[in-house]
């Protein structure tokens, strides 16, 4: 108890050499809570969203060529056709589901207001693909389809900057292709609002227009005949044999692999996985150098504690203060010193996390706090007051009474 007196006389003595000392301590302790929290948040949600599909949905996109000898890579163009889905559906046993996919860059507008969206137009099955449902109205049908009905759904997010508080169903709205007054405008009716899903696998839903195929084909872009990408839904536990079927089937046509990419969204998980783990291992990293930092500053600043207080150690010697009491004195201090500037990080690590997220809002980023990460980091900021305290304790018990008290 009487070393804890000393040690709060000390500290409170020299205000700003405790705050130094604690700083370095109190920012690597904020950043390694803040770099775990987001962390942990940003693998939490991408798996949220992988999962969310299941582990059946393939996805098949245009190819690269070039890359090699000199050459520039570049992006196929219109290398995927509706023959090819039409292929697939009939080729590929594996496969439950097959739907084209355009992909438009269009402005949505209803009245004065606009807001830039994806747009997505494909067949009715694409909803229950990528598990889709509407808060209101209805989903795309085959009469829709059917009749290049100029008809759409629209997510979420969508609705509310629109239509503010106002009921989108059975509203017409524009899509414009070029923007501004110059651009051609096609009118659709909203006929559904889809429920709030956030990101999905390639597109935000909450963000995207929805049209039947054909009325994007027919009337938007006019791609005839060809697709910007194709969406397969496989059937239970054969997403990898319906891979080596859907690469069986595109290259019975096009005769060069290269023209086409064929992504599994369980493989694309792991590899997202790996990916946020290396990302996550690094930021700890970096947090944690700056730890050790805020460690051999405490080291330093410890040590001029000592020289500082060299008269005041041969005192205390040449009264009786045994080395272990010196040595502990000094321990303490430091230890003292990391453990108030741990709960100082911590706390602002969770405040600091906390903002982060409220500004990142629209980004879906979530900090995601676990009580394991913060005992580590309060157990590594303590421990790291003890092994950079050992060195000046050591050296402050070691001096000798004679010498001290003959220091100025």
């Amino acid at each position: 108890m009487e070393i804890l007196k000393e040690t709060m006389r000390s500290l409170l003595t020299n205000k700003m050499r405790t705050f130094l000392s604690m700083l370095g301590i109190i920012i690597g302790v904020m950043a390694v809570i803040t770099v775990t929290a987001l962390g942990q948040g940003t693998t939490s949600r991408v798996s949220e969203m992988m999962n969310s599909l299941g582990s059946n949905v393939i996805l098949v996109e245009q190819g690269y060529m070039g890359g090699y000898g000199g050459m520039s890579l570049s992006s196929v163009k219109n290398a995927l056709s509706i023959q090819d889905v039409d292929n697939i559906r009939s080729m590929a046993p594996s496969v439950k589901y097959v739907v084209p996919v355009l992909n438009p860059g269009l402005e949505l507008q209803y009245e004065k207001r606009s807001v830039y969206s994806m747009t997505i137009a494909s067949r009715p099955e694409f909803f229950e693909m990528m598990g889709l449902e509407t808060q209101a109205g209805r989903i795309l049908d085959n009469d829709d389809e059917k009749n290049v009905a100029k008809v759409c759904v629209i997510g979420s997010d969508l609705a509310l900057e629109l239509f503010k508080q106002s009921d989108p169903i059975g509203k017409t709205v524009f899509l414009n292709q070029n923007y501004g007054e110059s651009g051609r405008k096609t009118s659709v009716q909203v006929v559904g609002v889809l429920k709030k899903t956030g990101s999905k696998f390639f597109f935000n839903a909450d963000r995207t227009v929805f049209l039947p195929y054909s009325t994007g084909d027919m009337r938007i872009k006019q791609s005839n005949g060809t697709v910007d990408s194709i969406i397969v839904s496989a059937k239970d536990g054969l997403s990898s044999k319906a891979c080596l079927e859907i690469n069986y089937v595109l290259y019975l046509r096009l005769k060069n692999i290269q023209k086409y990419v064929i992504t599994a969204q369980e493989s694309l998980s792991k590899m997202v996985g790996q990916v946020t783990g290396v990302i996550n291992l690094v930021l700890m990293a970096i947090a944690g150098i700056s730890l050790l930092v805020g460690g051999i500053g405490i080291m330093n600043i410890m040590l001029v504690s000592v020289t500082e207080r060299t008269r005041e150690i041969g005192i205390k010697k040449a009264i009786g203060a045994s080395r272990k009491r010196i040595l502990l004195e000094f321990l303490v201090e430091s230890i003292m010193i990391t453990f108030v500037a741990g709960i100082i990080g911590i706390v602002l690590g969770i405040g600091l996390s906390k903002l982060i997220e409220s500004f990142a809002v629209q980004y879906e980023l979530k900090a995601v706090m676990s009580l394991p990460s913060i005992l580590i980091a309060f157990g590594v900021s303590s421990g790291i007051g003890l092994f950079f305290g050992i060195y000046p304790a050591n050296k402050a018990s070691k001096l000798s009474p004679i010498e001290a008290l003959r220091y100025e």
